[in-house]
């Protein structure tokens, strides 16, 4: 035997032991029903949750990679209690852990009439979640979409507030631990290009973006009801996080609809087996004139993270089978 092939031998037994663990997904979007959608990575094995909500609970799936998600409806994890803040209306969980727990943030009506912050938490993604907490809202108006993120060993948070359909803003502020916000919410951003005032003048669903120690947030744009709605962003340029005069936007969206894939927004981000970013965000499929503006069914769908000079690019859209690599 020469030793070339022995080599070649060697060579592919190394690379079959090296990928033995790993499989690959293919996938057309969308993937399954499903609004809001939260996906996120197993941080202590393979697999992938995916949080979210009906009118009065809160749900949750676990897959090998996210192409398997089923919308069932089958494993409530919490639910609305009658008499309470959170009677109805769940919107937009976030999964996010913190040391050794796991927090749910959503939004939630109740008595008050009042759309507000609210935060659970768990042990375990998949097993139900309690110790509610009402984080309120800003000056007591409809304040939704929270997420929480950690930058340079603070935490903080963004989450959309204001008039529905007339004008929502982002806010922001630093936080004194996964369930207590500081108070200092300052406003970041608003509806203020042509894009982001398609249907309604909304800007909703921020979500923090980080690569290379850079910081950005990823927002949604226009009426939700509407095709026009998409994915805008914002970045840090350095100082203090919760001073706005440090945020740009950029003037054009990162994300849009095309073909069947409309209404593109509300997205979380997850990572692959080999660390790639992707982003999981829903849809609208095509609609009537006469349904136009009005609610209707949205679906999950992913799309990989282009980085560019440590800025991210969403396009083209997956429209065709695409791959999803995994851990088993």
């Amino acid at each position: 035997m020469s030793k070339f092939l022995t080599f070649a031998i060697i060579l592919i037994a190394a690379c079959s032991a090296l990928f033995a663990d790993y499989g690959v997904a293919k996938f057309t979007n969308p993937i399954c029903g499903g609004a809001d959608p939260c996906v996120v990575k197993n941080p202590v094995g393979p697999g992938y949750w995916y949080v979210y909500t009906s009118h009065t609970a809160v749900f949750a799936e676990y897959a090998l990679t996210p192409t398997d998600f089923e919308y069932s409806r089958k494993n409530e994890i919490f639910s609305a209690k009658e008499g309470t803040e959170y009677e109805k209306e769940f919107w937009a969980p976030e999964l996010i852990r913190f040391g050794d727990k796991w927090y749910i943030y959503f939004t939630a009506v109740g008595k008050s009439g009042i759309h507000q912050l609210f935060v659970i938490s768990g042990d375990d993604p998949m097993k139900p979640f309690g110790d509610v907490k009402c984080l309120g809202s800003h000056n007591n108006d409809l304040s939704i979409d929270q997420s929480v993120f950690e930058y340079k060993g603070k935490l903080y948070t963004v989450y959309s507030s204001g008039h529905g359909s007339t004008h929502q803003d982002l806010y922001i502020d630093e936080m004194e631990g996964p369930t207590k916000i500081k108070g200092g919410e300052v406003f970041l951003t608003g509806p203020e290009l042509e894009w982001e005032r398609q249907g309604w003048n909304v800007t909703e669903g921020p979500v923090a973006l980080q690569r290379n120690g850079k910081l950005y947030i990823v927002y949604s744009a226009s009426g939700a009801a509407f095709d026009e709605y998409c994915l805008g962003i914002l970045k840090f340029k350095g100082g203090k996080v919760t001073d706005p005069a440090n945020w740009e936007k950029h003037p054009v969206p990162i994300m849009t609809g095309r073909g069947n894939l409309l209404g593109t927004g509300h997205c979380t981000f997850t990572k692959d087996a080999d660390g790639n970013d992707w982003c999981a965000f829903h849809i609208n499929k095509p609609r009537t004139a006469e349904q136009y503006g009005n609610w209707v069914p949205r679906f999950l769908c992913l799309q990989p993270v282009i980085w560019i000079d440590d800025f991210p690019h969403f396009s083209p859209m997956v429209e065709k089978p695409k791959y999803f690599k995994y851990e088993k």
